[in-house]
């Protein structure tokens, strides 16, 4: 275990200090709460208590009165889950227990959400393509799910799941609508979002469409200085639009049909400041800027048949379509040697077509042991295409000059990826149920097929010709649910998972004559393997909650994208390539829960405590270095008051963050090539601890508001992941600050 002991036996002394606690996404005290249904963890409707893994679900209730408007702002108060992204490029997606990106497999409705993509400077395809205003609940499955869900779900899954007309309906009434705008004074944003929904008979529809227009993220600082000293964020002028419908048809209670219209659209325009007077290869930027779009959309129709037979009791289908796509321009004024003056544009861009469809049959068995059998075939297909475009032209006389690259290129060839998963679980009940033991299996196979074109082939001159890859994997699971008493139960699970390579790590193609390098396709990449084991106990009382689970994850043939390969004497080009690493390691501890305090006096009825704290710790096991990519340990707490009358309420929530040292942190990245010159230190993200103060008011059953005061005290922090490792003494740190004291407030009206 390399797990720091002392730091272990502080976690869980201030746990059994703490108590019964309640989970975070529990925001009332009765026990009846708890019954809080995950779908994610084991693709069958269970009590987040009954799975044999860690879960967050985050329902829309939380999400409204914790001012959530962004993923960021979702994962706020769950430690060990974080969103990193800012600047021009925006949120990226999320990371679990030190492992994000592609390695976190992040779907709506069952679809996929669009793979990130990154090449050079201009271009960087994330993975911000939702509208939290559509949603119902957001479900986090830490450590590997790929024995349910197959490649991408190495690390975790992010499901979220869409909002249905019958959830505004009260009691006798058939439609709703309302009207919600609030304002971020971070950012100064205003949304906007109106929601209609009604039913007749056997048929249900909703509408949602959200307008929101922001600036840039602030940083602690506000000046106007340019280039490389600037501290506060580069100007940025955004709009985000989702409209999104559901119509559902239930002829019967046996057949139902929900039919998914989604449009999600983005725009933003940076006046990129922090780059203007920058020099490169001796030619003066006077100016940087850029004009960015994103955009999804999503059809998808989900059938449901519900009626046991002797195969099956349940049978639900979804058939998916969706288009994602990210565009870039850079255009950039700039002087030449010789005094010339240029304007260079760059233009580039990223899609992703999906075509999937997810079937899933379950069976319960009835026996002295009982059953539930689910089997289920996952096929997807994407098309990935990438184009880059640029041309750089003399501003005076309007001649275009020539380029270093060949324009228009690919950054790798069109490719098909094709996934065929088959999966099988049982949930076996033992012990008259007290014991739940639940193996599954899952077999996947997938295919890469380049298509070249000419556009790749003029834009990479003498590359190796792109080859197809195809292989195949198992992934296994056994989860185990023990309970001791009607409030005591332990859990367990060892879960495998695989991540296949990525297609531009495959089939990559690129060389920059002008600055002396290559990437280099590897078609003989190994598929990335994890092996993760974790326990824990819960506890679930009329006055609280507590989680407390330990944890180790094992990556083998992790793929480094872009690894320096050497340089080659006959072409004078240095050599990237991606590569696959040996084995790495990261193990922790996550604690959670809440608490009511009418367990001290019944004068604190009305009050909460809420908790929860997350340790992770990696190493490369070959060279023995930490991983950059894990977060300092963090601690949340919220004192929670609700009136006695349910029209108010206020949370006063601390946000206690640790360092990251040096010891912490793999340097060798940023070391200096000439032997014997002195060492370089990396900076170090210090420690902090924030507090927030969020509410809300219901002016009356229609009409309520949420407030929220974050950062109260203004503290100059910042968060590891934006920073991560650079040169303490070369390093302008002020720049990736995070905003000091900034406020939300939102207020809806209903129908």
């Amino acid at each position: 275990m390399i797990m720091n002991r002392t730091k272990l036996n502080i976690s869980v002394a201030l746990a059994l200090q703490i108590g019964q606690v309640s989970a975070l996404e529990d925001s009332v005290s009765d026990s009846a709460s708890y019954e809080v249904l995950t779908i994610t963890s084991s693709r069958l409707a269970r009590n987040t208590d009954e799975v044999s893994n860690t879960v967050s679900v985050i329902n829309a209730d939380q999400i409204e009165k914790e001012l959530a408007k962004n993923i960021r702002d979702l994962v706020r108060y769950e430690p060990g889950v974080t969103v990193d992204g800012s600047g021009r490029f925006g949120l990226s997606g999320f990371k679990i227990r030190g492992i994000g990106g592609d390695r976190v497999l992040t779907l709506i409705d069952g679809a996929p959400i669009a793979d990130e993509f990154s090449f050079g400077p201009n271009l960087s395809a994330r993975r911000d393509f939702v509208d939290l205003d559509a949603l119902k609940a957001v479900e986090i499955v830490r450590g590997s799910s790929s024995s349910l869900y197959g490649s991408n779900a190495v690390a975790g899954t992010v499901s979220f799941i869409t909002k249905d007309p019958e959830d505004y309906f009260e009691e006798d009434e058939n439609s709703y609508f309302s009207y919600k705008a609030g304002y971020t004074s971070l950012d100064s944003g205003l949304h906007h979002t109106a929601t209609y929904a009604a039913g007749l008979g056997h048929w249900q529809g909703m509408l949602i469409g959200t307008y929101r227009k922001l600036s840039e993220t602030n940083t602690y600082f506000d000046d106007n200085l340019l280039g490389s000293e600037r501290t506060s964020s580069d100007p940025v002028d955004s709009t985000v639009q989702n409209i999104y419908a559901k119509l559902i048809y239930r002829p019967s209670d046996i057949h139902q049909v929900k039919v998914i219209l989604e449009n999600f659209e983005a725009d933003s325009e940076s006046d990129i400041l922090s780059s203007a007077g920058s020099v490169v290869f001796g030619t003066l930027k006077r100016s940087v800027d850029s004009d960015d779009q994103r955009s999804r959309e999503r059809f998808s129709v989900q059938y449901s048949y519900n009626q046991p037979t002797a195969l099956f009791d349940v049978i639900n289908l979804n058939w998916y379509q969706q288009t994602s796509e990210t565009m870039q321009l850079t255009l950039e004024d700039r002087l030449a040697p010789g005094d010339i003056n240029q304007l260079r544009n760059r233009g580039s861009s990223f899609e992703q077509k999906n075509l999937g469809i997810k079937l899933q049959l379950n069976k319960e068995i009835q026996s002295s042991a009982p059953q539930f059998i689910s089997i289920g075939v996952d096929w997807d297909k994407s098309e990935s295409n990438t184009l880059r475009t640029g041309t750089t032209v003399n501003s005076d006389t309007g001649e275009q000059l020539p380029e270093g690259s060949n324009f228009p290129t690919r950054d790798f060839p069109n490719s098909d990826y094709t996934s065929t998963g088959l999966f099988v679980q049982d949930e076996i009940h033992l012990l008259n149920g007290d014991w739940r033991i639940t193996p599954s299996i899952r077999y996947d196979r997938f295919e890469l097929e380049p298509s070249v074109d000419s556009i790749y082939l003029n834009g990479n001159t003498g590359s190796p010709t792109p080859e197809p890859y195809d292989e195949s994997a198992i992934s296994t699971k056994l989860g185990s649910v023990y309970q001791f008493s009607e409030q005591w139960s332990w859990f367990a699970q060892y879960s495998e998972g695989f991540k296949a390579p990525p297609m531009d790590a495959v089939n990559t193609g690129f060389t920059n004559f002008a600055g002396g390098y290559t990437t280099l396709p590897n078609p003989d990449l190994e598929a990335e393997v994890s092996k993760s084991y974790e326990t824990g106990i819960r506890h679930y009382a009329d006055n609280g909650y507590f989680e407390a689970t330990i944890y180790q994850n094992r990556y083998d043939s992790f793929i480094e994208s872009l690894s320096v390969k050497g340089f080659n004497p006959i072409t004078g080009l240095l050599e990237f390539q991606a590569r696959n690493l040996d084995e790495t390691e990261i193990e922790g501890i996550e604690i959670k829960g809440r608490n009511n305090l009418s367990v001290f006096s019944d004068s604190l009825k009305n009050f909460g405590f809420r908790y929860a704290y997350a340790f992770s710790q990696g190493q490369d096991k070959t060279t023995g270095a930490a991983l950059n990519s894990i977060d300092p340990q963090q601690l949340v707490t919220s004192l929670t008051f609700d009136a006695e009358n349910g029209r108010w309420g206020t949370s006063l929530v601390w946000t206690l963050t640790g360092a990251k040292k040096q010891n912490d942190i793999d340097a060798s990245g940023i070391q200096p090539a000439t032997p014997g010159a002195p060492s370089v230190t990396s900076f170090e993200s210090p420690g902090n601890g924030l507090v927030d103060l969020i509410g809300y008011y219901d002016f009356s059953d229609k009409i309520n508001l949420t407030w929220g005061i974050f950062n109260l005290t203004d503290k100059k922090h910042w968060q590891w992941s934006e920073a991560l490792v650079q040169d303490s003494a070369n390093f302008n740190s002020d720049r990736l600050t995070q905003p000091g004291r900034n406020f939300s407030v939102t207020v809806k009206f209903e129908i």
